[in-house]
């Protein structure tokens, strides 16, 4: 089988961002991190070691770099996995506590991550390619391989051509199974005609099915498409997104819950979210070295760029009046933090604990209108506002930061409890 790498060309830059960009998530089987959740979040399943999931990633993103091949792949990682013990069959018991702390790794695993992993990155750099492209080239259409080994289940998508914007692109977009060769391409109209083409709509086509997934059996909801000919396609279990829209147009409000939960740990591991963080917290502090006022301060520096800290639960988003699940924080507002010097006590990593001081609250309070403050113990006390905006749409993370058991029973008394544990 002919390496990815000179299958598909030389990697994109686009595709290189986009594996860079993914943070990391934990999971025993494959089915722990779901769909969408992957273009923000690399996992392997059965490993449960953070250091091993960047030694994988490390080869991966060298790989993906260089261009190189499967045996090269296997040259630099498996080295490193003997010497952690995680090269081979079965469990990786620790001998004193008994904690399995993973599934080792064979050949077969490994080169099915590599080959997964390098085709979702180069499919996600292709879709961005192509959607920057989409005025020229308005229609796409679907193609295989079209050797011997092209699955009829794959082979029944061939030649179907929608428009770029068409609501098939969100499912079908490839890889849609392990080993998934099938490309798409980027046509003019006048392409269009030329090769007497007919551009479908896949109104009236999408269904919602139920799907098994081996070896667990779980049956969870997939999107099944009908053909012009009749014939219906689903993708392989954990397959029906597309990677690079899931990475670069997220609509969280749309994944289930847990699935969206993933996708944002994934953002908030990754090295964008920290760049961003961390080019805020320098631009804060030399401002107001300089004298600059805080309002001048959040006037240069906030933009428009925001991140998912954390997706709400039903109870929540009920009381909020709310129609949204996505809780964003905006440049303006980690602007204000590193101004007024609340954000003193926050570090990078202690962003991944908003999820938890929201979803897993001691207290919740209401002080006005709108916005409500939930308080959680970790250590010490966490308290997040979350305000949500008047026609219900979008929720914005308004502060988060720890305090004292003081400050903690001021706010009890001039808030109004909501819920309280």
């Amino acid at each position: 089988m002919p390496d990815l790498a000179y299958a598909f060309g030389l990697p994109p830059e686009q595709a290189v961002a986009w594996f860079e960009s993914k943070g990391y998530a934990l999971g025993f089987k494959w089915q722990d991190v779901w769909e969408q959740a992957h273009a923000r979040a690399f996992t392997v399943a059965g490993v449960m070691k953070l250091d091993v999931l960047q030694d994988i990633r490390g080869a991966l993103d060298k790989a993906l770099k260089d261009g190189s091949t499967l045996r090269d792949f296997n040259a630099r990682l498996m080295p490193l996995l003997e010497a952690k013990g995680w090269l081979g069959k079965g469990y990786l018991v620790d001998q004193d506590s008994g904690e399995i702390h993973g599934k080792r790794l064979n050949a077969r695993r490994l080169e099915t991550i590599f080959r997964t992993n390098l085709q979702s990155a180069y499919m996600a750099g292709r879709w961005q390619a192509l959607w920057a492209d989409r005025e020229a080239r308005p229609v796409w259409t679907y193609s295989t391989v079209g050797d011997n080994r092209v699955r009829p289940k794959h082979k029944v998508l061939h030649g179907i051509t929608l428009a770029a914007t068409d609501p098939f692109w969100r499912y079908y977009f490839p890889p849609n199974g392990w080993k998934c060769r099938c490309r798409v391409r980027g046509l003019t109209q006048a392409q269009v005609k030329a090769q007497g083409l007919e551009v479908i709509s896949s109104e009236g086509r999408l269904m919602a099915v139920e799907q098994a997934s081996a070896p667990d059996g779980v049956k969870r909801k997939a999107m099944a498409f009908q053909t012009p000919s009749g014939a219906r396609f689903v993708t392989d279990p954990g397959f029906g997104f597309n990677p690079g829209q899931a990475a670069y147009q997220p609509e969280l409000d749309n994944y289930a819950a847990p699935v969206a939960r993933q996708y944002v740990k994934g953002v908030l591991t990754g090295p964008e979210f920290g760049r961003w963080f961390q080019q805020l917290e320098r631009g804060v502090a030399e401002r107001l070295a300089a004298g600059d006022s805080v309002a001048s301060i959040r006037e240069q520096l906030a933009v428009g760029q925001r991140y998912p800290v954390a997706i709400l639960q039903q109870d929540d988003m009920t009381r909020l009046g709310s129609h949204s699940q996505t809780v964003w924080l905006s440049d303006d507002t980690l602007a204000k933090q590193f101004a007024h010097r609340q954000g003193q006590d926050v570090a990078l990593a202690d962003y991944w604990r908003v999820q938890q001081v929201l979803e897993q609250p001691v207290l919740i309070l209401a002080e006005r209108d709108q916005h409500m403050k939930f308080v959680q113990l970790q250590g010490r006390w966490w308290v997040a506002v979350v305000k949500v905006t008047r026609d219900g749409s979008e929720n914005w993370l308004q502060t988060f930061h720890p305090i004292n058991e003081r400050e903690l029973q001021r706010l009890k008394r001039g808030g109004k409890v909501i819920w309280e544990k």
